[in-house]
């Protein structure tokens, strides 16, 4: 480590303040979007939930696991390459390779999506048999154009965030959700059922393709881009190939291959259960801070490694991520653990009171893996991808383990087991993300952080038996909410620079933890 100590260099002061001026400029978008969005999207998976039977919804998480291997089969490791290569050529203003790089993966892409799409039309009828559901021909053909609309709208997306046009993200976002809230409850009220649902889904996801193009495409005439640009071909194949096999793993290792399992041996019923529950978490997940600043703590990140890329300044913002991530992580669980019932059977529906030992476990485990995020970070910015896709060496026991207990464990033991896989996978990658970066994790602050989230543990387990509705639900979250931000203020986790660093990205400097 010496040798890469005695390498250090100093970072550019105005790049640090123009950086700093773009995540300022960028952030009350983020912050727009990631406390309304979660907010309409929650109301209409409450409303979809309720309308649906527990047999549709299976399907339909069935097919959207299908879509997600279909973007697997068809990504060649594009978004991890757009993710990682965009903000460099961001950084360093090689905008004629940036566009290069887009329209290239973007025409290899749908060319793939389309053409598998077309083969699983053709294959419908024997792919709903194995999965146990009806009319997939039907299903397939309303939602093939939906599935290419949302996979080419997710690369143009990323390449809007990498280059901090947050506010034109936003508002195609925004407007997209809208837009799918509306149709989909016109068509669930008028009785179309998954159907209908389907058909909004599409015409939202064309929709968001739409505007996404639109954006893109005053981005790069705003840059007077006057000539070609090579790209470094094997730099971005080196990194998409070991970013596309990782891929193939962590679909394996996805709640997408568990519902497949689930459908071909307990069918969509089994699913619906299962599904509710890490939708459930999908849901909570997103509208946490973590989740709601990612799409400028990634560029960020990436952008500050090429300005200064010592070992120091990777622990720092590796250990920073950390410990906001347990912030909000370590009051979740809890929360979920302590009033996962209540929140099952007022917010939603109790037909799906059979899933709350499923949400327990994930709820558990999807705590752990929030910690992926600045793993995959650090070995990325320092393009060791290899080592992302060799971590996908447990996807192989996780589909092994789930084929041998589904029948008899049933969708307790396949959550048991996608857990644990996730769990060695991510310990896998930290040991290297600490070989190669010389990553060291701070445990002070998040022994103070697991402290706090338990002080609120008592008045939330006292209160449980006046819940009635969800008022009184909801009165009990802010009170669990309320005690453990004034024990964290009370007993500070975060340094002054950190605290300073999350202030610079808020609107105001309430940040005070």
């Amino acid at each position: 480590m010496e040798n890469l100590d005695n390498s250090q260099k100093e970072p550019d002061p105005q790049q640090e303040r123009e950086l700093l001026t773009l995540v300022r400029k960028n952030s009350p978008y983020v912050i727009l979007e990631r406390s309304l969005l979660p907010i309409i999207n929650f109301l209409i998976t409450v409303y979809i939930i309720r309308i649906l039977t527990v047999d549709e919804y299976g399907i339909y998480k069935i097919l959207l696991a299908v879509m997600s291997y279909v973007g697997l089969f068809s990504s060649l490791g594009l978004p991890r390459v757009f993710r990682r290569f965009i903000p460099e050529f961001f950084q360093k203003k090689e905008f004629a390779k940036l566009k290069s790089l887009v329209q290239k993966g973007i025409f290899w892409r749908t060319v793939l999506c389309v053409g598998i799409v077309v083969i699983i039309i053709v294959l419908a009828e024997p792919i709903g048999n194995l999965f146990n559901f009806q009319q997939a021909m039907q299903y397939f053909a309303i939602f093939s154009i939906g599935i290419i609309f949302h996979l080419s709208s997710n690369l143009i997306g990323a390449t809007l965030i990498s280059v901090f046009r947050h506010k034109m993200y936003v508002l195609s976002q925004i407007l997209y959700v809208l837009f799918r809230g509306g149709l989909t409850y016109y068509l669930l009220s008028h009785g179309k059922g998954l159907v209908g649902l389907l058909i909004a889904e599409s015409a939202a996801y064309g929709l968001l393709l739409a505007l996404y193009f639109f954006h893109y495409r005053r981005f790069i005439a705003s840059q007077a881009i006057e000539k070609k640009a090579d790209l470094p071909f094997r730099r971005l194949v080196r990194f998409g190939g070991f970013s596309y096999f990782n891929e193939v793993g962590a679909q394996i290792l996805s709640v997408s291959t568990d519902y497949l399992i689930i459908s071909a041996f307990l069918g969509p019923i089994a699913v619906g259960i299962y599904g509710f529950a890490n939708r459930l978490m999908f849901l909570v997940a997103r509208a946490l801070p973590q989740s709601m600043f990612i799409s400028i703590i990634r560029p960020t990140f990436f952008m500050k490694y090429v300005q200064n890329d010592t070992p120091s300044q990777t622990n720092r913002m590796f250990n920073f991520l950390t410990k906001l991530i347990c912030f909000f992580a370590f009051p979740l669980l809890i929360g979920i653990v302590l009033l996962g019932d209540k929140i099952i059977y007022y917010v939603f529906d109790p037909k799906y009171m059979d899933s709350l030992t499923i949400l327990w476990i994930v709820a558990g485990f999807h705590s752990i893996n929030y910690f992926m995020d600045p793993i995959s970070m650090v070995l990325e910015s320092t393009e060791k991808v290899q080592i992302l896709f060799y971590s996908k060496i447990f996807a192989i026991y996780n589909l092994i383990g789930d084929l041998l207990v589904v029948k008899p464990y049933g969708i307790v033991g396949v959550a048991v087991v996608t857990g644990t896989a996730v769990v060695f996978k991510n310990l896998f990658c930290f040991f290297y993300a600490k070989k190669y970066a010389a990553i060291k994790l701070e445990l002070k602050g998040i022994i103070i952080i697991g402290i706090n989230a338990l002080i609120m543990t008592v008045p939330i387990y006292l209160l449980r038996p006046f819940i009635q509705n969800i008022p009184t639900l909801v009165l009990t979250i802010l009170i669990g909410s309320s005690i453990y931000l004034a024990a964290s203020y009370l007993n500070k986790s975060f340094s002054e620079s950190e605290r300073k660093m999350v202030n610079s990205i808020l609107p105001r400097p309430v940040f005070s933890f």
